[in-house]
């Protein structure tokens, strides 16, 4: 469960900062994996997974897995590369850093270097798409 309050805390922030940066604010993203494979722990990742940015360069995150808050920590943007670094108890104990490309509503994050292979999972299952 820790695992997925991280990861989740993860994508939420990853996906919200091309958002702000794009229209200058806050931006909420979705997103749903699925399956049994290696990319979603053998399907313990499986449902939708929110992110939300309430500043476009850095601030904290909270995600939502299914609904229910699934984790949080910081992140802070620059250019289009964003570093997550997880709260303490967190499942991920190192930072991530991604880049991200936001083309109209949908969002996709491209590992730079992450360590914690639940938040790197989530974050690059697939695109992400605007929710608010």
């Amino acid at each position: 469960m820790k695992r997925l309050t991280m990861l989740t805390a993860v994508l939420l922030t990853l996906a919200a900062v091309p958002l702000a940066l794009a229209a200058g604010g806050p931006g909420k993203f979705e997103t749903k994996l699925t399956g049994k494979g290696a990319n979603t722990q053998g399907g313990k990742e499986d449902g939708t997974w929110t992110i939300d940015l309430s500043n476009p360069t850095s601030g904290r995150v909270d995600l939502t897995w299914n609904g229910q808050k699934a984790g949080g920590g910081k992140y802070v943007i620059s250019g289009s590369t964003i570093t997550l670094t997880p709260k303490k108890g967190s499942e991920c104990k190192t930072k991530g850093k991604y880049t991200f490309k936001l083309s109209g509503s949908t969002l996709t994050f491209t590992t730079i270097k992450d360590t914690c292979a639940d938040r790197r999972d989530v974050l690059t299952y697939g695109p992400w798409r605007k929710i608010g």
